[in-house]
């Protein structure tokens, strides 16, 4: 029985390898590369709810994800997409700002997307970056 679950496996991996694979964002059929890491990412603290975000602008770039964690190894969840229209800055507003000893209470990703025939392509994350 073993045997024939290998054989099967090894048949459907031999398959799935030689199938035609057409994602609409591989950038050999589009000639195109995801946008660079967004960089000069500043954060600060504006208001007692507010955490402002800017960052220098990529010329290549149709817009930013921003994504927020509570730690800075954490699990970071989308929070915010900016579309470009010379919009380089980010208000977080209505959140708990607090500190514990030296640590910052969130933590900010952000990462630039390129449009493709309607569909995203995202660049690598930044570095979390905190005030």
């Amino acid at each position: 029985m073993k045997q024939i679950i290998m054989a099967a496996l090894i048949l459907f991996l031999l398959i799935s390898c030689s199938l035609s694979r057409k994602n609409p964002l591989d950038p050999d059929s589009h000639n195109v590369s995801a946008p660079g890491k967004v960089t000069g990412i500043q954060v600060s603290v504006t208001g007692s709810n507010t955490v402002y975000l800017q960052w220098e602008a990529l010329s290549d770039a149709d817009g930013y994800y921003i994504y927020r964690s509570q730690s800075y190894d954490g699990a970071f969840p989308l929070i915010k997409e900016v579309e470009v229209s010379d919009i380089i800055t980010f208000e977080d507003v209505n959140v708990e700002i607090a500190t514990v000893g030296n640590e910052n209470f969130y933590w900010y990703k952000l990462s630039a997307y390129l449009l493709v025939d309607g569909e995203k392509l995202e660049g690598y994350r930044s570095e979390a970056h905190s005030w």
